[in-house]
């Protein structure tokens, strides 16, 4: 079986790439609609297709493959019926979404200064393409504080979830509103390695400057936590 954490992101990436296909009457095919279905159904297991969980092996990509050979087999034999009728009756539909995300960021201390109430930079240089967790921001202990203010419509905050339990989590505030505050865990409930989790804080919202505030709120007494690490504002 996929893991937890995997079969939400997988979820959550087909939905989406799902609805966009349709709306433009794109053919598309999901792993989640075949392969997935195929070791739900008890054909594979997880270490036979995958390393980490995560990655396919050379198992995992020859079952990808074929996939996607006879999905695009089966468009190739089938794109030219009643093309002319298709075309004049469904002309190119209006844009899906706005294009909200034309002039995206990726915010990290090389880019953005936040004020810094307790959280400290990391200013430790990447050794590597896989080396994520660097140039971000470190929160050690409860009330910890880091505060942005950037002007857009979208905003997510990249971050650290860590096998190495118990880990600090943080509360994430827009705009003073503490009622609808976003928790960020900073746990990962698995074994094979630390997670690079993203959570949206505003989509597709009013262009502005928008103040975001991230406090650490746990406090484990007699044990020490892993700090919570956020990597980077991804603003658009």
């Amino acid at each position: 079986m996929l893991v937890s954490e995997e079969i939400r992101q997988l979820k959550n990436s087909s939905a989406n790439n799902n609805e966009v296909g349709d709306w433009y009457q794109i053919p598309h095919v999901s792993i989640k609609d075949t392969l997935y279905k195929s070791m739900n159904a008890g054909m594979y297991t997880r270490e036979e297709l995958t390393p980490d969980g995560l990655h396919p092996n050379d198992k995992g990509h020859a079952l990808v493959a074929a996939e996607l050979i006879t999905f695009l087999e089966n468009v190739k034999e089938h794109m030219y019926e009643g093309i002319e009728e298709t075309l004049a009756s469904n002309p190119l539909p209006d844009p899906l979404t706005a294009n909200a995300y034309e002039h995206a960021n990726c915010l990290t201390i090389r880019e953005i200064a936040p004020q810094l109430i307790g959280f400290r930079a990391d200013t430790q240089e990447k050794t590597g393409h896989l080396d994520f967790f660097k140039n971000g921001w470190i929160g050690q202990k409860a009330g910890d504080k880091i505060v942005f203010k950037v002007t857009c419509s979208c905003i997510a905050v990249q971050y650290r979830r860590t096998i190495k339990r118990p880990s600090l989590c943080a509360a994430v505030v827009l705009d003073g509103d503490s009622k609808h505050a976003v928790i960020l865990d900073g746990s990962f409930d698995e074994d094979w390695g630390d997670c690079l989790a993203l959570e949206p804080v505003l989509h597709h919202g009013e262009y502005k400057e928008h103040m975001i505030e991230i406090t650490i709120t746990d406090t484990f007494k007699n044990v020490q936590a892993t700090p919570f690490y956020i990597l980077s504002l991804i603003v658009a």
